[in-house]
């Protein structure tokens, strides 16, 4: 776990080479489970302090609350244990009542009806009754019954196939098809359907699949499963995608995602084991002192995106349940 954001590179090899030290000594789930429980509680304590005037919270790269990040903290926040409508803000408002204005006055993206559907799901509500709308029925307006396709994208199309499991709704016979068909011969789904695949698409396209019913270890998912083992890094954690022009460094987003699809698979992070780590290892080994966690080690500092996955993925969330 990074202990300082001042720590110099000296200290810090010497810390990950501990770290790699005991993962060949003890069992690396060992190691590790005895600091999930308080690097979850941190992040979410630290979360919580982040909170708008208007009850959402910021992506971290615009002003003001954004509806996806705001829909992605209740989920995390309500994984951690903790109950929504009892957080709110300076000026009193909820994360939730954020949620509702912004569906009852705004238009929302297929996707956006998505993330707010698991969100009001995870705190107990019933989407098909919220901000006056459906919905359920909203994201099933956004599904081209020609195409198979839910949304714009395939990682919007695998996120509403998780809000419709989640709300117990049908999830129409060709969207699972189509997700199916949009595989790549190397076993993972690129976020446009086409190119090379990438990591947190693959995750969360293996998540949907299973949501729906596909047997989790062979066909679609359980190749998707092994694309995604392919992909991991030494240190238990993966990139966003590999092969990449930007580098495969390991990314807290990337191997939340991954260890919650571990989790919906019916394993656990921990058999993931590399020399160095797991993949909830290398999520908590990016956490700061604030109890925030970064993107990754090249670009340490609190980063509310990256602390909103690891959040779940220490919680073991799994979408669409």
């Amino acid at each position: 776990m990074k202990l300082q954001l001042s720590m110099s590179s000296k200290l810090r090899t010497a810390i990950a080479a501990a770290t790699i030290f005991c993962a060949v000594i003890a069992p690396v789930a060992t190691v590790q489970a005895d600091v999930v429980t308080d690097s979850g509680a941190r992040a979410a304590k630290w979360l919580i302090a982040q909170q708008l005037p208007d009850g959402g919270f910021s992506n971290g790269f615009a002003k003001g609350s954004n509806l996806s990040t705001s829909a992605d903290a209740v989920v995390s926040l309500a994984a951690a244990g903790i109950k929504i409508e009892q957080v709110k803000s300076s000026a009193g408002a909820s994360a939730l009542s954020y949620l509702e204005t912004s569906v009852t006055t705004g238009k929302l993206t297929t996707g956006e009806f998505a993330k707010v559907a698991l969100a009001v799901n995870a705190a107990g509500l019933d989407p098909r009754q919220f901000g006056g709308k459906d919905l359920i029925a909203q994201i099933l307006a956004g599904y081209d019954a020609k195409t198979g396709v839910i949304g714009d994208n395939v990682f919007v199309h695998s996120t509403a196939m998780l809000a419709l499991s989640s709300a117990k709704a049908s999830i129409p016979a060709n969207a699972i098809t189509t997700l199916v068909s949009l595989q790549s011969a190397e076993g993972g789904w690129a976020f446009t359907g086409k190119g090379i695949p990438d990591v947190d698409t693959t995750a969360q396209a293996v998540m949907a699949l299973i949501a729906a019913g596909l047997p989790a270890n062979s066909g679609a998912a359980g190749r998707g499963l092994g694309y995604l083992h392919g992909l991991q890094n030494a240190d238990g954690g993966f990139p966003y995608q590999s092969p990449s022009d930007y580098g495969t460094e390991t990314n807290t987003n990337s191997s939340g995602i991954v260890a919650q699809a571990i989790v919906a698979s019916g394993d656990q992070p921990e058999s993931w084991a590399r020399s160095g780590g797991n993949p909830l290892s290398a999520v908590v080994w990016q956490q700061q002192v604030s109890g925030a966690f970064a993107y990754q080690g090249s670009f340490p500092g609190d980063n509310a995106l990256a602390t909103v996955g690891a959040i779940q993925a220490l919680y073991r969330f799994v979408p669409g349940k």
